[in-house]
């Protein structure tokens, strides 16, 4: 009868539990997805096999085009992941064989409206579900006090004359009208092309008179807001008078 010693217990594994390894040893690792045309890395079935984006794209684009490949050798041409550019013919044929299939293929316009319905779908994930009682409130306020100060036709500025060209005349003695033509009326001074100001100048008044009327509509759009009044009576100013 022999009694084990205690260098031998930490040699040898525990009689019920087994041998052990290293955590994990019992899953097995994933396997790599392979493509099933061109042995490519894969990333998911398309149209029934599993294959790689190129491949898939490949297969669509060949039977939505209707394109007839000929092969330039025996038709027996190896597709793998460098040589699948080489022999179009060779690899749809290779695509069909492993079983992809052609009435999988959803047509362009069909892929665009699924496409365009799962943009709606990420911006509706990534939007905010709704506006709160307190933004909308804003929001129909700001309306409200644009509509009651703008004019989107614009005829608020129908009493505005529009810019004109200055004459300074040059004295010089004006020609008597024909006989038997109307005289002009209001007399219109004798102007050289030397007498006109610049058009800068003869704007200028016209632009003043404009931007003057804005800003008083821009002030007044602001006393609307109720935010803005008491952002002023929390200062102790008033909005300027023009």
């Amino acid at each position: 009868m022999s009694l084990s010693s205690p260098s031998d217990g930490k040699n040898s594994p525990h009689p019920l539990l087994g041998p052990r390894g290293p955590a994990g040893d019992d899953a097995e690792p994933e396997e790599e997805k392979v493509c099933a045309v061109c042995g490519d890395r894969a990333t998911g079935y398309h149209f029934h096999v599993m294959t790689c984006e190129g491949c898939k794209g490949f297969f669509r684009r060949s039977i939505n085009k209707g394109v007839r490949f000929t092969c330039p050798f025996s038709r027996s041409c190896l597709i793998t992941k460098a040589k699948r550019r080489q022999c179009q013919a060779c690899r749809l044929q290779k695509c069909l064989d492993v079983g992809m299939r052609k009435d999988m293929i959803m047509s362009e316009e069909a892929l665009q409206r699924r496409r365009a319905l799962r943009r709606q779908r990420r911006l509706a994930r990534e939007q905010p579900e709704g506006l709160t009682a307190e933004q909308q409130e804003l929001i129909d306020i700001l309306i409200a006090a644009h509509q009651r100060n703008f004019d989107s036709s614009f005829s608020q500025f129908a009493h505005y004359w529009p810019p004109v060209r200055l004459c300074v005349p040059s004295p010089r003695p004006q020609s008597s009208p024909q006989p038997g033509s109307p005289a002009a009326w209001p007399p219109q001074p004798n102007c050289l092309d030397e007498d006109v100001l610049p058009d800068v100048f003869s704007m200028l008044p016209h632009f003043a008179d404009m931007s003057t009327f804005m800003i008083q509509q821009i002030i007044n759009f602001a006393k609307d807001i109720p935010a803005f009044r008491s952002a002023e009576g929390a200062r102790g100013t008033s909005p300027p008078r023009l």
